[in-house]
């Protein structure tokens, strides 16, 4: 009887190992494929994001190439203007009369064209630190602060052109909208410092809540022009309704993402401060201050490829770095008397 037992057991041993290892074969399938299957998401997201930098680097190069071809027949112009022994040919004075501030333009608008193109090729998100290429160009601080300079050279360039409407249409009101413009853009990028360095969305959602407000008032000096100014009527409509499809677009989906993260934010503070951790001490997420977050934006950089990250971004910082600075280079060409 114990040899029967004995030579049962011997049986069912290798057949119960033989089990335990078909399902340890099973288990590293699973995670095999597991692997695989994020591995090939992650590239396929990488994919996506390389995709999207591409497209805005292509876009940045034709800008850079439009301007310095505008550049080139600027210059040349008024330099042949100048060769001549009048000093100046007719058709260089008709020009100048016809767009006084075009050197301005042309500058603001190069401002404008070339930190585009910088934050084009390497683009970041200022709050959450994010960046797609680990350079020290690619530091937050660096970025903010050229794009505080480019801003204002492109609220500049519009005050320029409302200004010019109420010069040759004798439109006061534009004017004194023209000369606000500047001011109110200066404010907003303050609002945008103070969340760069405090890490507070909300700020954020104020500084894109002035440039709808801007927007809102620029379709109103559109509509005017339209309305009093028959010969300048389509270009009074084109611009009310840029300026009315750039103020629904902060209004629905800018101003609403930022509102959106701060409240996010605000949700994870409480969270955090109703945990308790560390032997019974509670564990609090505040904001920095302006010092601390000044050195965290020159330092630190969140290097991510991620489509998930970068994917929210994508719709208004393409559109930012494309039909803006089209239209900052329009401006350089198109005085009031040419549309």
């Amino acid at each position: 009887m114990t040899a029967i037992t004995s030579n049962l057991s011997h049986r069912i041993a290798p057949s119960s190992a033989k089990v335990e290892g078909n399902n340890v074969i099973k288990k590293r399938k699973i995670i095999g494929d597991s692997i695989v299957q994020r591995s090939v998401q992650s590239a396929l997201d990488i994919h996506l994001t390389l995709r999207w930098w591409i497209i805005l680097s292509t876009i940045a190069i034709i800008n850079i190439g439009i301007w310095s071809y505008s550049c080139y027949l600027i210059l040349y112009n008024n330099r042949k203007g100048e060769g001549n022994a009048d000093g100046a040919s007719p058709s260089s004075n008709e020009n100048i009369n016809k767009h006084p501030y075009q050197r301005y333009h042309l500058f603001l608008s190069g401002v404008y064209v070339f930190v585009c193109a910088y934050r084009s090729f390497l683009p970041r998100i200022d709050l959450e630190r994010y960046c797609l290429f680990d350079t020290r160009l690619s530091s937050i601080f660096l970025g903010r602060l050229a794009a505080t300079i480019a801003e204002v050279s492109f609220a500049a360039q519009i005050a320029l052109f409302l200004y010019h409407i109420g010069e040759v249409h004798d439109h006061v009101w534009t004017q004194r909208l023209a000369l606000c413009l500047v001011p109110a853009i200066f404010t907003a990028q303050c609002f945008c410092w103070c969340g760069v360095v405090t890490l507070n969305h909300l700020y954020h959602a104020i500084e894109e809540s002035i440039w709808a407000v801007s927007a809102f008032f620029i379709s109103g000096a559109m509509g005017s022009l339209a309305y009093y100014q028959p010969e300048s009527q389509h270009v009074g409509i084109v611009g009310m309704a840029m300026c009315m499809v750039f103020f629904v677009f902060m209004v629905t989906v800018d101003v609403p993402m930022y509102v959106k993260r701060w409240r996010a934010g605000q949700q994870y503070m409480m969270k955090m401060r109703m945990s308790k951790e560390d032997g019974g001490k509670k564990k609090q997420m505040m904001y920095m201050n302006s010092f601390e977050g000044s050195i965290d934006a020159m330092e630190r950089r969140v290097v991510t490829k991620s489509w998930h990250v970068w994917k929210e971004e994508t719709v208004w910082l393409t559109m930012y770095f494309s039909t803006a600075v089209w239209l900052s280079l329009l401006l350089v060409h198109k005085s009031v008397q040419h549309w």
